[in-house]
């Protein structure tokens, strides 16, 4: 009997895929030649993807195909049960595709916070050998997983490499491996050979030249440990047509006394995470206060971005074995890992406890599902978990007691003033406490970016970008109504030019006041950096007001908001008042109709406009 499932068609217009193309759902026939569907049997042309579907016969399916007359020419698949699928049994696991990662032994599956893109350690043999390789996958708009790809250099070179963090919109990587070592030992070579050379000729005797040469060799030798002590950790961003050189991470004072049996000079690390902030990174070392072989530390992004030596978790998590391969979920409160200590190898789950980073709650074991698996990751608001297992990728259906807490995803695009994308970076931070929370790159060729913010925060986020003056929004996440978890957002960066009016929109005011709401500090001082670091602008400061109350006590308020503006600009950053005008409108130029709350709250506004460059 033919299973009653749903017939799914793709939009023929759908951006990036041809018309003939359709998304179908059905069961695999006749070992990959067949297609069943709620309404019809389709012939499933040969091609790559066919020899995979051969080996899924009686199993259903999603398929992207390229129809040519009645025919299937397959493109992607996935396999049952779906995201969109009802009553999936908890720990159902699914395998990615053969066609994702070519049948290379995979481990290490990443996969950034708005579950873009996926990452992989991929091991390829060469000759006799082998050696691990960053890979990744993009997925399109159907919702399938494209084909994977190694990364080009500078993320992969001779040594191994992997993705440790990749953050929202996967724009910006987080890696493990060694990016430039290599040449810095071989400087350093250099540099002893020439000052031993002048020692050599300027000392006058053979004692005097051993000793010269073993201070020289004890100064080399404790910076060349400097160098091969480093924390293994780069980052990297997209850019135009490839990625950045890894930089490597600022964690001065790290250092790590595992490891490898037998081998006292080869370091074991045991993986690290980032959370989406960029700004919190929980890391698997051994210290000199480790509970055990390796411990979960955390650490903090100081304010000129170096790391500083991490806190140990405690002895809820870290036992007398091994904590490793840490996954600090969106939520920045769930944390995976794996573990040998609480009840044999497998992976566990903690939750923070209040606002510290030193209270978790007891860790249970994931599943007896996952016993043997070592990688685990999970994107924002998603049911599913992205795992490895005997070398190959597979995801597993969480139930509800093992998911990440909900958070809001900010998807967004940063454009000039004609809609042009650029790159830009975006910060994100609490308007309450006035701390910076995390930051984030916009794509160079599309000027998309993504940001994850955990709910209970007044948030302003802002794009800046060299000749642009920087554009913010607000989203309040304080309260606990129902919010949508996905969040569609345009900044569009005007330049640096006169008569360009320009909203200060994170500035907040108490109804009917003009004294300024301590939470509008972060948008003003903004607008200050502009002012002082464009010393031939003068500005105007405009403030506009709704239509309730009358017009002339309206024109009063809007005249002394601005004014206010004026003055905090002038008294916290020395900015000339000679430099700034002051004008109010009152109710008398909206930007829409006084006809709801909403659209009076918008008309209800202060904006400032660059006059003139001397």
């Amino acid at each position: 009997m033919r299973s009653l499932l749903p017939l799914l068609l793709s939009v023929p217009f759908l951006a990036g895929l041809q018309t003939e193309d359709q998304v179908l759902v059905g069961k695999i026939l006749q070992f990959g030649k067949l297609l069943s569907t709620e309404n019809a049997f389709i012939p499933i042309e040969s091609n790559e993807i066919t020899s995979e579907l051969s080996k899924l016969n009686d199993k259903t399916v999603r398929i992207l195909c390229s129809r040519k007359g009645s025919a299937c020419n397959p493109i992607r698949y996935e396999m049952y049960p779906f995201e969109t699928s009802k009553d999936i049994k908890p720990w159902t696991i699914k395998k990615i595709p053969d066609y994702v990662n070519r049948n290379f032994l995979a481990f290490n599956p990443n996969v950034s916070p708005d579950g873009k893109f996926l990452f992989w350690t991929a091991y390829i043999k060469r000759g006799k050998s082998g050696t691990q390789k960053i890979w990744y996958s993009k997925m399109d708009e159907s919702g399938f997983w494209e084909d994977g790809k190694e990364m080009e250099a500078p993320l992969n070179n001779e040594m191994p490499s992997a993705v440790i963090s990749a953050l929202p919109g996967g724009n910006e990587l987080f890696v493990f491996g060694t990016f430039g070592e290599r040449e810095l030992i071989e400087e350093l070579s250099k540099e002893f050979e020439t000052k031993s050379e002048t020692i050599a000729r300027s000392s006058k005797n053979s004692n005097e030249y051993r000793k010269k040469i073993e201070e020289l060799r004890a100064e080399f030798d404790e910076r060349s440990k400097q160098i091969t002590r480093r924390v293994p950790l780069y980052k990297s961003h997209r850019e135009k047509d490839s990625w950045s050189k890894p930089s490597i991470l600022k964690f001065p004072d790290f250092y790590n006394l595992y490891r490898k049996k037998g081998d006292s000079s080869q370091e074991l690390f045991g993986g690290s995470t980032l959370s989406s902030s960029g700004r919190i990174l929980i890391y698997s070392s051994q210290h000199k206060d480790s509970k055990g072989k390796l411990d979960l530390y955390v650490s903090k992004m100081q304010n000129d971005g170096s790391f500083s030596l991490g806190i140990n978790l405690g002895e809820t998590i870290n036992t007398d074995h091994e904590e490793m391969a840490p996954f600090l979920a969106s939520d920045d409160r769930t944390l995976y890992f794996s573990s040998d200590g609480h009840k044999g190898l497998s992976i566990y789950m903690t939750r923070r406890i209040g606002e510290g980073w030193d209270q978790w709650s007891k860790p249970v074991e994931v599943s007896e599902n996952l016993k043997g698996v070592s990688f685990f990751s999970i994107p924002a608001n998603s049911d599913w978990a992205f795992i490895s297992k005997e070398g190959q990728l597979f995801m597993a259906y969480l139930p509800k007691e093992m998911r990440p807490e909900k958070v809001v995803v900010v998807q967004g695009k940063v454009t000039d003033t004609e809609d042009n994308p650029l790159s830009a970076e975006i910060h994100y931070e609490s308007l309450k406490s006035r701390e910076k929370i995390g930051s984030a790159k916009s794509d160079p060729s599309t000027g998309n970016f993504s940001i994850v913010l955990p709910f209970g925060e007044n948030y302003g986020f802002y794009a800046q970008k060299k000749g642009y003056i920087p554009v913010s929004q607000n989203l309040d996440l304080t309260s606990k109504r129902k919010f949508t978890e996905n969040v569609q957002v345009t900044l569009k960066l005007p330049h640096i030019r006169e008569n360009g009016s320009i909203q200060i929109n994170n500035l907040f005011f108490e109804s009917k006041s003009f004294e300024i709401a301590p939470e509008s500090a972060p948008e003003l001082d903004r607008l200050a950096e502009i002012v002082k670091e464009n010393p031939d602008v003068e500005i105007r400061i405009e403030g506009h007001t709704d239509n309730v109350g009358k017009k002339k006590d309206n024109l009063v308020l809007s005249e002394k908001r601005a004014q206010a503006v004026a003055e905090y600009l002038s008294k916290k950053h020395s900015i000339s008042a000679q430099r700034i005008q002051t004008v109010g409108f009152g109710d008398g130029i909206p930007l829409n109709k006084n006809d709801t709350e909403e659209n009076r709250r918008r008309n209800r506004r202060v904006n400032f406009t660059i006059l003139k460059k001397k």
